[in-house]
């Protein structure tokens, strides 16, 4: 009933193309109905020799295949057009809800599984939606028109057809529970198949310099074949199902050919007997067709189930409402903040450290320690156990977290860049970006000579992850990305850890000018990128002690 209930709220908004195509599909049925009966009087005609009465009959019968030939092609092309829309539609609303959960649910979840999701068991929803279930009206009229047309022929003959109908019922049920399970395993097997080539995509550069690429191709040549084991079991029942029916309906209009014929040949009008026994075999096709249907939703039913669990998960805290300060000064406050990840133990046991407002703070520590939480509750990524994370005075529970995010300027280890120009990777999302503004981010980034270097300077494609720039490039153009913004805040979280002491001592030095005027959180070891700070935090056991440096700069 969940599931039934879901289904209608996915299909609400579009109704209207939906009742288009079961209008279309029900005008298909009527003429459907009536080609048994037109053909049976044609046979009737032609065996008892009525040539006055056979034009006419030919004349309807013709004009009924071509109505129902039209109105099928109509159908069609309308159900493609609005599958193509409910497509569209589904994956960007699961894409823009995935978006909005917290970082909690993405550390628990496979990304394979997600994508499975968005992609493929979608695109199979929308196709359930249009091509099968918008034809269930008109599977049930040509069913019922049938029967009721049956009996109207020969009611005491008609009355063989309901002894089918318990067995119809058994076969689907026991074809259903299977199909479920098997449906949960195809999904999982799916998933599996994502990860595998996703892993070994990313993977590729350890892979070759491993001389491991037979061992890998075999790991997802193994995804592969417990996928197409799976598949194939569903196959089997799903494809064994309508046409079992079908047989059994089958079996049925032939045990009434061997008895109809004595019952109509004393009394009865050939035409008749040919009516009802075209009718009795046009019975098979909406009962197949909805045995079809049967089998199609218990497969559904498990991508519907998935779905609403993702749909009905809450949106990170701070998405639906919260302050939008005008102006951040960049003052933070971590008062006895504790934090552990989930079966873990906690990084952070009550720890607390004041930023003021311009002031540059280097966190260092053991690894594991916590400093990179740190940067992660101050951005809400994660939410405190205990205590409290203060901007400007301002509890940042109570902030919009996207207002919360833009007004601090993130440089981590390894940049995320993605296949796209250099202009689109620093821009990230920032429409219609003003050229000065643009420049401004690039020569306080010192990017000005990489950009110049690449044949089409800002245009250039720099490849997935960034594959055609070096560590080093790719770490001045992650600097300029979070500049853009002019945020209050920065944070360099092992920005230089690619870097020689040489070329590091250079990106410090160049980092200069870009860190005048804001808070700067500072995550590192190294001794010429601690140099930058005014303070250093170290964090230890849990808490976070501070000792004063004598900056260089």
């Amino acid at each position: 009933m969940n599931s039934l209930r879901f289904i209608l709220e996915l299909a609400q908004p579009y109704r209207k193309s939906l009742v288009g195509i079961s209008v279309l599909t029900l005008a298909g049925s009527i003429f459907t109905l009536s080609i048994p009966w037109l053909a049976g009087q044609l046979l009737g005609g032609v065996i008892a020799d009525r040539a006055p009465g056979i034009p006419l009959v030919v004349i309807l019968l013709v004009g009924a295949l071509v109505a129902t030939t039209g109105l099928q092609i109509g159908s069609t092309i309308l159900s493609a057009a609005t599958s193509g829309h409910i497509l569209a539609d589904l994956r960007l609303q699961a894409y823009r809800h995935v978006q909005t959960l917290p970082q909690s649910f993405h550390d628990r979840s496979r990304q394979g599984e997600m994508l499975t999701l968005i992609t493929f068991e979608v695109a199979m929803l929308s196709t359930f939606l249009t091509s099968t279930l918008a034809t269930v009206p008109s599977l049930l009229l040509t069913a019922a028109g049938a029967v009721v047309l049956l009996f109207l022929i020969d009611p005491a003959m008609a009355l063989f057809v309901p002894v089918l109908v318990p067995l119809f019922y058994i076969l689907a049920k026991l074809a259903g529970r299977r199909l479920r399970v098997l449906s949960r395993r195809a999904r999982m097997a799916d998933a599996d198949v994502v990860v595998a080539a996703e892993t070994n995509l990313d993977m590729l550069p350890a892979i070759k310099a491993f001389a491991i690429e037979d061992a890998r191709a075999e790991s997802y040549s193994r995804a592969l074949e417990r996928a197409r084991l799976v598949a194939l079991s569903h196959s089997r029942i799903d494809a064994a199902l309508a046409p079992a029916m079908g047989l059994l309906a089958a079996l049925a209009a032939i045990g009434l050919v061997l008895t109809a014929g004595a019952r109509f040949e004393a009394n009865r009008d050939p035409g008749d007997l040919f009516s009802f026994l075209f009718y009795a075999a046009l019975l098979a096709r909406p009962v197949g067709g909805l045995a079809n249907l049967y089998g199609q939703f218990q497969w559904a039913k498990g991508t519907l189930t998935r779905l609403r669990i993702v749909l009905s998960r809450d949106p990170e805290p701070g998405y639906a409402a919260g302050e939008r300060p005008s102006r951040i000064a960049g003052s933070i406050s971590f008062q006895d903040v504790h934090f552990s990840y989930p079966g873990r133990t906690g990084p952070l046991r009550g720890a607390s450290l004041d930023i003021e407002k311009g002031e540059i703070v280097a966190l260092t520590g053991a690894n594991g320690a916590g400093k990179s939480t740190l940067v992660k509750l101050l951005t809400r990524f994660y939410e405190p156990q205990r205590g409290t994370i203060l901007l400007d005075d301002t509890d940042i529970a109570a902030i919009h977290v996207q207002h919360l995010r833009r007004a601090i300027g993130m440089v981590p280890q390894r940049p995320l860049l993605f296949d796209g120009t250099l202009r689109e990777n620093i821009t990230l999302g920032i429409r219609n970006v003003d050229p000065d503004r643009l420049n401004a981010a690039i020569d306080l980034a010192q990017a000005r000579d990489l950009v110049s270097a690449l044949p089409e300077g800002l245009e250039t494609r720099i490849g997935d992850h960034g594959v055609r720039l070096s560590g080093g490039q790719g770490q001045r153009i992650g600097l300029a990305r979070a500049l853009i913004g002019n945020p209050p805040i920065l944070v360099l979280d092992e920005a230089t850890s690619m870097y020689d002491l040489e070329s590091e001592a250079a990106f410090v030095k160049d980092c200069m000018t870009a860190l005048v005027d804001r808070t700067v959180i500072i995550i590192t070891h190294r001794a010429a990128t601690l140099a930058l700070a005014d303070r250093v935090a170290v964090v230890e056991n849990g808490v976070i002690r501070t000792e004063e440096c004598r900056p260089t700069r």
